[in-house]
């Protein structure tokens, strides 16, 4: 008789000292570019156990980790001491990795990855997790100690993604843009196991049917900063989604990944316009003759396909795609639509990374738009690669309607916006919802609002926290239509027939 015993892939046992895991953590911690040799090279001993190599080097790759509370009542767990007997405002893992009593690190690294995989999954107590890193403080220095605590905590590390995905192509003889969309379509994981195996990963760099993807929001950019100079212009008018079309199914999901049942109205475009089977970017927006309009296809074949070249093969008829209006140069879009009017540029030969980098695309004069006031309701973590860490980067908002609210979409904060202090207690885990403590208004540059098929929606970010404004300062449900800029109906490429 022949068993056949499925497994997930997890390579060779890891043999090697984790000492050398370490000191790769520490020489990152104090060279400039050269972070992906280093990693290479561990890399490279450890072929068939890459992804335990790479957990063990880049914090954000869990969603559960620890805080330094975490750290200070697993160090009163093991020491039995109560805080009054510890030093005023001591760092927790300095003090967890003092209590290291080895001379030299014996455990080897798959050890370490066993225990801080179980240390870090969810749910899991501070008994529990002290308990299991007991057997550590006689197997690692008290040097080795501190990055492996490190690797188990919320504070930031000087190893990057970049640098993981930078090394991952070299160890593996693979191109640095296909490693890179490979693990933000399928993550991290994935595909360190696949390049332990040997196998391919240009297969898997379109996303899938089917499955959400989150929509980053485009660069807010001077014209100065542009690397790009012939490009598309278009006019933002909605906010983005994604749609899939399947031979038997149409499915509609928003830029946080969630899912949207479609109303009748967008099958009706889908089948008139004749869009082929594939994954669309699309834009919503009420107020015109088609409410979705697509902008890019998503699923290419060739990845080196140019922005250009992806809209000339889209299959459809013409007044299903947002028109857009080509540019010889970059510098040329003000003669098109003046210095206040928000405008997207896309680069003519940009290509196909699903991060709308400003080598893809770039929101100009977006310091222009209105800014209104808002009231923001609550938050959601999302996670924009894989790799990353769950953050809470979409804020949902709402507006007045009557003697309470309507929320009317999900937007992004710029980077000097933080809202965090007013949030209640909550999990980080993608896709969490928190709410807030008490009432909050923001200021928003809006680029684009309505309402429509799919309910109201708004375009724009938040740039900051209004701690005078009140129900009164807030926009109105009846003014959300009226607060973005109206598109000139002279404006189309006009560079399309009808089909």
């Amino acid at each position: 008789m022949t068993w056949c015993i499925s497994m997930r892939w997890r390579g060779d046992p890891l043999t090697t000292n984790y000492r050398e895991v370490a000191e790769s953590i520490r020489v990152c911690s104090v060279i400039g570019g050269k972070k992906a040799e280093v990693i290479e090279n561990l890399l490279r001993k450890n072929h068939l156990s890459q992804w335990k190599i790479v957990y063990l080097l880049y914090p954000p790759s869990s969603q559960t980790r620890l805080s330094d509370e975490d750290f200070r009542e697993i160090y009163y767990l093991l020491t039995l001491l109560y805080p009054e007997e510890v030093e005023p405002d001591p760092d927790p893992i300095n003090l967890l990795a003092y209590l290291s009593n080895a001379k030299k690190t014996t455990a080897i690294t798959d050890r370490v990855y066993d225990i801080t995989s179980k240390v870090l999954v969810e749910g899991t107590d501070n008994k529990v997790r002290a308990m299991l890193l007991r057997p550590l403080f006689a197997r690692l220095t008290r040097e080795d100690m501190f990055y492996a605590l490190m690797r188990m905590s919320v504070r930031g590390s000087s190893i990057k993604r970049h640098d993981v995905v930078k090394a991952l192509g070299r160890a593996n003889g693979k191109l640095l843009r296909n490693v890179r969309k490979a693990s933000m379509l399928i993550g991290m994981e994935k595909v360190c196991d696949r390049l332990s195996r040997g196998e391919e990963i240009q297969d898997i760099i379109t996303p899938a049917f089917g499955r959400p993807l989150i929509l980053p929001s485009p660069s807010v950019a001077t014209l100065d900063a542009l690397p790009f100079g012939k490009c598309f212009m278009e006019i933002p008018e909605g906010q983005w989604m994604t749609l899939h079309v399947l031979d038997d199914a149409i499915m509609l999901f928003d830029a946080g990944g969630a899912e949207i049942e479609v109303e009748y109205s967008t099958l009706n475009m889908v089948k008139s316009a004749g869009v082929d089977k594939g994954i669309y970017l699309v834009e919503y927006a009420t107020g015109r003759d088609m409410e979705i309009q697509i902008i890019d296809q998503l699923n290419q074949e060739n990845d080196m396909t140019s922005f250009a070249k992806r809209r000339e093969a889209l299959d459809c008829r013409s007044w299903a795609i947002k028109p857009m209006k080509e540019l010889t140069d970059a510098s040329y879009y003000m003669e098109s639509v003046g210095t206040t009017q928000p405008v997207l540029l896309w680069n003519y030969n940009g290509i196909l990374t699903y991060e709308n980098s400003i080598y893809e695309v770039a929101l100009l004069n977006a310091h222009k738009a209105k800014q209104s006031v808002f009231r923001v309701v609550g938050g959601v973590y999302t996670v924009e690669t894989p790799m990353a860490a769950p953050k809470l980067t979409k804020w949902r908002v709402a507006v007045r309607d009557g003697d309470s609210y309507y929320e009317v979409g999900l937007i992004e904060a710029e980077p000097h916006v933080s809202l965090m202090r007013f949030v209640k207690p909550h999990k980080i885990v993608e896709g969490e919802e928190v709410a807030m403590i008490s009432p909050v208004f923001v200021k928003v540059k809006v680029i684009g609002s309505g309402w429509g098929d799919y309910g109201a929606y708004i375009q724009g970010v938040i740039t900051s926290h209004e701690e005078q404004a009140g129900m009164s300062d807030c926009v109105s449900i009846d003014e959300l239509e009226a607060l973005s800029k109206g598109w000139d109906d002279g404006y189309d490429s006009g560079d399309r027939e009808e089909n």
